[in-house]
């Protein structure tokens, strides 16, 4: 969780400080929604090579990598002072972060009981949720008197996770097709302190794991239409999360709050995962991810709909904190709607490129987001818009195969 923290504080981090940004340097709406995407570019290619690279190296050891990369980049962001070098270190710092993110839910989900598997791998990953609600406990205490650069610098904290990080175990479906029993039964032993290893032993995966990481495995044995599905839903997913949390301070300061109420109101939406990740969690251990995910997106498109036309401050933060609890449920549910439907060789390849390539949503959004805040669109229409993504979304979701769901059935 601590690891998957830093990728919520990075989503919400650059719309927090938005405002003073654009202050500060002058730029325009456009010009912000262009300097939000390179972050996201860079995540595309990190993903992209991430997944294979955990898959070829470890898990572990590609996180670690990870946080280190993207720890120093972003707390160099703090120092600089040309739009071209900031959106350069943006964009290396995705690449870095797409890295870590998946790979922490899938070691997640790789080392829970199957029974509550949904409901750890969904926990395991709602440290983004809590990292942005850091992000804004942080921005509304720093940025007003220490200005926007704050930020970056309380980036530099995150190198502690490293040591955090030396203690996880590595995935056994790694450690297995390197032969190394010996670390295997060692890792079942400290997880069962009753089994006693010996060198004699040889473990398996399951049956239907061809044990080898590949990405050509992800269109093979009846997984190609997953794949595809789960794209798209990471796209259109990405697209409105990052199309409207880039924007949400400053959509509230242009319905009349102030920068300080915008931080505010971003808490506010942020705080529903205490409500959203342990509610959708155990709805997908009951009902599956399919049918989570669909009635979830389609009450959070309702939500997102509502919410720009409403002005009162005290029913708009209870609107913005059950919106918030949908869409945070929304994005773990879908996070291990995926791992668990990919045997344990590939899983971290077939999470990373859903993550990597949902990342491309990720630089529409915020660009989409500038372009209709540069029209001077009002701000109900412009949340109505950002829904259709959401009923996109619910539809790709109906097409899935659940095959956690059957084998629990089964």
């Amino acid at each position: 969780m601590a690891t998957t923290i830093c990728d919520g504080f990075d989503i919400n981090i650059f719309g927090l400080i938005i405002p003073s940004l654009m202050k500060d340097w002058q730029l325009h709406p456009a010009q912000i929604g262009l300097l939000a995407s390179w972050g996201m570019f860079g995540m595309i290619f990190g993903s992209l090579i991430f997944g294979p690279l955990a898959d070829a190296i470890g898990k572990k050891h590609s996180i670690m990598v990870g946080t280190a990369m993207y720890v120093i980049l972003t707390t160099a962001c703090g120092f600089v002072h040309s739009f071209t070098v900031f959106a350069i270190l943006r964009f290396f710092a995705g690449f870095a972060l797409a890295g870590v993110f998946p790979l922490a839910g899938v070691i997640a989900s790789e080392y829970s009981p199957q029974a509550i598997r949904s409901r750890v791998t969904v926990w395991a990953t709602s440290g983004m949720a809590i990292g942005t609600v850091i992000a804004a406990i942080v921005g509304i205490a720093l940025i007003g008197p220490y200005g926007w650069r704050s930020m970056f610098y309380v980036s530099a904290l995150g190198i502690f996770l490293l040591l955090a990080q030396s203690f996880l175990p590595e995935s056994i479906a790694y450690l297995k097709r390197k032969g190394h029993n010996k670390q295997i039964g060692h890792i079942l032993h400290r997880i069962d302190p009753s089994f006693t290893p010996t060198e004699e032993d040889d473990y398996q995966l399951a049956k239907k794991d061809p044990g080898k990481g590949s990405v050509s495995n992800l269109f093979k044995d009846g997984f190609a239409k997953n794949t595809i599905l789960f794209w798209l839903m990471f796209l259109s997913s990405y697209t409105f999360i990052y199309g409207v949390l880039i924007w949400l301070p400053k959509l509230m300061t242009m319905k009349g709050f102030s920068i300080r109420g915008g931080l505010f109101f971003t808490m506010t939406w942020n705080l529903g995962f205490i409500l959203g990740i342990p509610l959708f969690g155990w709805l997908q251990d009951k009902f599956g991810g399919k049918r989570t995910l669909q009635v979830c997106w389609v009450i959070l498109a309702v939500l997102i709909s509502t919410l720009g036309f409403i002005n009162n401050p005290y029913l708009l933060t209870v609107i913005l904190f059950f919106t918030g609890a949908c869409q945070h449920g929304c994005s773990g549910a879908l996070g291990s709607y995926v791992t668990q439907s990919y045997p344990a060789s590939f899983r971290g390849t077939g999470a990373t490129w859903c993550y990597g390539l949902g990342r491309i949503g990720g630089t529409i959004g915020p660009m989409i987001g500038g372009f209709l805040v540069a029209k001077k669109l009002p701000v109900g229409y412009n949340m109505m818009f950002f829904a259709i993504f959401l009923i996109i979304g619910a539809i790709l979701a109906t097409f899935t195969t659940d095959f956690f769901k059957k084998k629990s059935a089964a």
